[in-house]
Order: structure tokens, then sequence, then C-alpha cells
């Protein structure tokens, strides 16, 4: 199960360092909004962004799609109305929480989400609420991370995030949903230490899915000594494995 709770203490605590270090979930954002520019075939009135983050994907929506209504949701409270604050968003369309469990709105002809279904603990069931509050014909464009993701930290993380495939994503998301578009990347960080990368890790907050790990002198050791074997070049490899999927919602 995902511990939500710990997902929102560690990302609460890489609320000042997340932009600084968060060069690949930038160029996710980046990417996702390419493909959000090239199959948006409408003006959208009111546009919902789950998991907003710092922002760094509401400010292109703010300033090159323009919506009506732009409402942001995040698991962080700090996040959420930081974002809310940075982009001129009113209070009201500032969505605290936990999107699979929280109320959602009325309905939206756009909605958007750059690095965060991962965090989904019933990303089926999650699916078909969006979906319910997503009007025919719109959009649901988003990135996730697949199975590769992160794979040189599996052997040190064994109770760490389960990443879906493509094909399960997929079948899911299609009783609701027409894929207009599906790709993938695998994109690797690298770091001269191998304490570098837990650095990474922490300043972005995704050592949420390694709470499990007790990281004490003895056992950062063993991780050096371990992850040494992936060394490349004599720099230590963090690999991401971005998933973006382009949905138009059945009549």
């Amino acid at each position: 199960m995902i511990d939500k709770a710990e997902i929102k203490h560690r990302f609460r605590r890489s609320v000042e360092s997340y932009e600084e270090n968060a060069s690949a979930q930038r160029k996710i954002a980046d990417y996702l909004f390419g493909l959000l520019e090239h199959f948006l075939d409408y003006p959208p009135q009111r546009v919902l962004e789950i998991g907003c983050g710092t922002g760094l994907f509401t400010r292109r929506l703010r300033e090159k799609v323009q919506p009506d209504a732009l409402y942001v949701n995040d698991l962080v409270e700090e996040m959420c109305r930081k974002t809310a604050e940075r982009c001129g968003i009113p209070a009201d369309r500032c969505l605290v929480g936990d999107i699979e469990e929280r109320e959602i709105p009325g309905r939206f002809d756009l909605m958007v989400s750059a690095s965060t279904f991962q965090w989904f603990s019933r990303p089926r069931e999650t699916f078909q609420k969006l979906a319910e509050h997503l009007l025919p014909g719109g959009l649901l464009v988003f990135s996730t991370f697949g199975p590769q993701n992160m794979i040189e930290l599996r052997p040190f993380t064994p109770h760490g995030l389960n990443y879906l495939s493509h094909e399960t994503l997929a079948g899911w998301l299609s009783g609701r949903f027409e894929i207009l578009c599906f790709q993938e990347q695998c994109e690797r960080l690298y770091f001269a230490e191998a304490a570098d990368v837990l650095r990474h890790l922490k300043k972005t907050g995704v050592n949420a899915s390694a709470s499990s790990v007790c990281w004490t002198k003895s056992t950062l050791q063993q991780f050096a000594c371990r992850y040494a074997k992936d060394i490349v070049n004599d720099r230590f490899p963090l690999t991401y494995h971005p998933m973006y999927f382009v949905c138009r919602k059945k009549a």
C-alpha cells in the first residue's frame, strides 16, 4: 500500500528545493505540454491540474492555454497554495488533498497531470472517477512513470512503488477513453557519488517510495558498493522512465 502520509511529508520537506533539483520532472512537463498543444483542438473553459507541485506545468497552462477557470490540486497544501499564488489562481480553485479521496467540484473539459499518477493507490477506480468529472470529448493528458523507472534502486527499495505497464494502464483507460497518443522515454541522470543520488531524491521528494530504508553510514557504504556495478564513465546513473498518455473521453 502507498503511504500517502509519508508522501505528503516528503514532498512538504522539498517545497523549497524541488524546482532547483527536478531537472527530469521539468523536461517531462515541457514534453507533456508539447503533446497537449498538439492534440488540444478546442478552447478549454474549465481545466483541472492534478498534482500541480510547485507549478512547473501550471505556469505554461496559465500563459498559453488561458482557460476561463483553472483549478489546481495537490496533496501538499504548501505546494498547492504556493502554485495558486504564483499563477494568480483564486483560493477557491486551489483543491488541497488526495484527488483519489476528495470531492471534485463539477465537470471539466480538460484534465492534465505531470508525474503524479504513479502515486495513486487505486488507479483503475480513480480513472473512472476522473472520467465522471470530464465532459464527453474532453482530454485527459498525463505523464506517469513506467517499470524501468529508477531501476538502479530496485535492490535497495524492495517495497518501493509498483510501476504499472503501458498495457495495464491502457486497458483500464480504454473503457471510458479513446487513447489518442502513447509515448515513452528513458532518460538517465548521472551523479558523482552514490550519496548524490540520495540527495537528489530527497530534494525532489521522490524518496517517499524508499521511506522504509534506514540510511546509516553503514547502509550508505553498502549502497555505494552495490550501486558501483551500474557506474557509467565514473558516474552513478539514475533512470527516469516517463510514459505519456493523451486520452479523449468517449461520448
